[in-house]
C-alpha cells in the first residue's frame, strides 16, 4: 500500500524547521527534480515538492495545515470504547473526576523500554523501514498486531491514564535529499540509505475504572505506518 507522505517528509524537515531551513530544503530538491535536469528529473517528484513548499512557506497556510496534521492524528486515537476481551470496566470506586495525568514524564520508546514487545526486534525493525523506503515489501503482507504491555496501578487505572509511546518514523535525510551521497562522497549523516529516523509521539487515552486484561487496538496510519498497528495490553497491579 502506498504510504502518504506529509509535506514535511516531502522536504525532509522536521515539523519545527524553520523557515529558511524549509527554503534552503526547497532550493536542494528543485535543482534535484526539475523537469530540465536531465540526470535527475522528475516531474511527480518536483511537484510534490513545490506543493510542499508553496504550503509550507506561508506561516497561515502552515499553520492551518499543522492543525489538519493534528486533527488526523485525534481520529487515529483510540474510541472511547476499547476493544476489551475482559468484561466492561465498573464503574470508578471514586467519583470524583480529575484529568488523566501522563504515565511517565516522558513519552515511552517502543524499542527501549517495553520487554513484551512482540513480534522481535528485527521483523519489528524491517516492517517500519518498509512503510517509508518501499523497498523489498511482500506482496502478501498482511496489517499485524504490535502488541505492547503497560502495568498501572491500582490508583492510575481507577482515574485513568494517558500512555505517550515514542514510534520510530523515518523521513528523507535533509543533507543529501535521499540520494545517499553528497556530491561525489557518501552522506554521512543517513549513512548512504537516503533516510533519517526520527520518533513521533503517539498518546493513548486509557479511561478510568479499566481492569486487567482489557486490550486496546490503535491504527499507526496517521504517521505514514500500514503494516502494523498498536495493540495495548492493559495490567492492573496488585
Amino acid at each position: 500500500m502506498a504510504t502518504k507522505r506529509s509535506y514535511y517528509a516531502i522536504l525532509g524537515v522536521p515539523r519545527s524547521e524553520s523557515a529558511g531551513g524549509i527554503r534552503a530544503a526547497y532550493r536542494d530538491l528543485a535543482r534535484r527534480y526539475h523537469p530540465d535536469h536531465a540526470d535527475t528529473a522528475d516531474s511527480k517528484e518536483f511537484r510534490r515538492v513545490r506543493q510542499a513548499y508553496e504550503v509550507l512557506s506561508d506561516p497561515e497556510r502552515r499553520k492551518a495545515y499543522n492543525g489538519s496534521l493534528d486533527g488526523e492524528m485525534a481520529r487515529n486515537a483510540p474510541v472511547a470504547e476499547p476493544r476489551s476481551r475482559s468484561r466492561s470496566a465498573p464503574e470508578p470506586l471514586v467519583r470524583e473526576r480529575r484529568s488523566a495525568e501522563p504515565l511517565t514524564p516522558e513519552p515511552m520508546s517502543l524499542f527501549r523500554d517495553f520487554q513484551t514487545l512482540r513480534p522481535s526486534f528485527g521483523a519489528l525493525w524491517d516492517r517500519f523501514q518498509r512503510n517509508f523506503t518501499g523497498v523489498g515489501v511482500p506482496k502478501a503482507e498482511r496489517l499485524e498486531a504490535l502488541n505492547i504491555e503497560v502495568v498501572l496501578t491500582p490508583e492510575q487505572a481507577v482515574y485513568g491514564v494517558d500512555v505517550p509511546l515514542g514510534v520510530p518514523v523515518f523521513s528523507t535525510c535533509p543533507a543529501c535529499g535521499g540520494s545517499g551521497r553528497q556530491w561525489s562522497f557518501p552522506c554521512l549523516d543517513c549513512g548512504q540509505e537516503g533516510y533519517v529516523e526520527g520518533e513521533a509521539v503517539v498518546s493513548i487515552d486509557v479511561p478510568a475504572g479499566v481492569r486487567s486484561g482489557t486490550v486496546f487496538e490503535i491504527p499507526m496510519t496517521g504517521l505514514g505506518i500500514d503494516n502494523l498497528f498498536l495493540r495495548l495490553h492493559v495490567v492492573v497491579a496488585d
